[in-house]
C-alpha cells in the first residue's frame, strides 16, 4: 500500500462535546478535525504515474513560449508605463508615439497568441482523446471514484466525521477537503508525506481553484490507521 494522512472534519454545535484526540481545526472554532490514513496499492499508483506523465507529455506544447502571453505582457507594460512617463513629463514628449507603438504591438502579439492558443490546446486534447492511455485513465478514475466515495461514507456513518465541509470566507476560501476528489486519479493525491508529523489537506475556492496545504502536527506518532484500497 502506497499511504498518507488526511484530514476529516466534524461540526461542533452548541453543546457539543469534542471527540477525544482531535484538535479544534484552525480555521474555524466550530470545527474539531482528527488525522486518519489513506492509502492505494502500490500498482495503482505507479499506474497514475505512468498515466498523468503521458498525459503530460501529449500536452505539453501547450505550454511553449509560442502560447505564453509574458511578450504581449511585456510589450504592454513597457508601452503603458513610457506613455505615463511621457504624460508625467519624465520622458520627451517626442517619445509618445514610440510607445503607443509598443503597448499597440502588445496587443496584437496577446491577439495572435490567444488564437495560437486556442488552436493548440484543442490539437493537444483531440491527440489524448485518441490515445489509450486516456482511455485507462478514465478507467482508473471510474475504479477509484466509488471506492473514494465508500471510505466517504462510511467516515461519516461511523464517526460522524467529513472529508469536505464549508468554512465561509476562510482565507477567502469556500471549502476545506481532504483531497481533491477531481484529481482522485493524479499521482501527486496519494503521494505519501514527505514528514511523519505533517498532514496535507485542501483548499477550495469559490471559483473552483484548488490550493493543497500543509499542517504540522503536534504529536508525531502514527494515526489511527483507517485504508481504503
Amino acid at each position: 500500500m502506497v499511504v498518507r494522512k488526511i484530514v476529516v472534519w466534524r461540526r461542533l454545535e452548541p453543546g457539543d462535546v469534542r471527540t477525544p484526540g482531535t484538535e479544534l481545526a484552525p480555521e474555524s472554532p466550530h470545527l474539531e478535525a482528527k488525522v486518519v490514513e489513506v492509502g492505494v496499492g502500490e500498482r495503482t499508483w505507479a499506474d497514475c504515474q505512468r498515466l498523468w506523465n503521458k498525459r503530460d507529455e501529449v500536452t505539453a506544447v501547450t505550454s511553449s513560449w509560442t502560447t505564453r502571453y509574458e511578450p504581449a505582457g511585456v510589450l504592454l507594460t513597457l508601452g503603458g508605463t513610457g506613455a505615463i512617463a511621457v504624460l508625467l513629463d519624465y520622458l520627451p514628449e517626442a517619445l509618445r508615439w514610440y510607445f503607443a507603438s509598443l503597448a499597440g504591438l502588445g496587443v496584437g502579439v496577446g491577439a495572435l497568441t490567444r488564437a495560437r492558443r486556442l488552436r493548440v490546446e484543442k490539437a493537444a486534447a483531440d491527440a489524448w482523446h485518441q490515445t489509450d492511455e486516456r482511455r485507462e485513465l478514465e478507467q482508473l478514475r471510474k475504479t477509484l471514484t466509488p471506492r473514494w466515495e465508500r471510505f466517504v461514507k462510511r467516515t461519516r456513518e461511523d464517526t460522524g466525521f467529513r472529508v469536505d465541509v464549508r468554512v465561509g470566507d476562510v482565507h477567502d476560501a469556500d471549502r476545506l477537503v481532504s483531497i481533491d476528489p477531481e484529481r482522485i486519479t493524479h499521482p501527486d493525491t496519494w503521494r505519501p508525506d514527505e514528514k511523519p508529523n505533517e498532514v496535507r489537506y485542501g483548499w477550495v475556492y469559490r471559483d473552483g481553484r484548488y490550493s493543497e496545504q500543509v499542517a504540522e502536527l503536534e504529536d508525531s506518532d502514527a494515526p489511527a490507521s483507517d485504508e481504503e484500497e
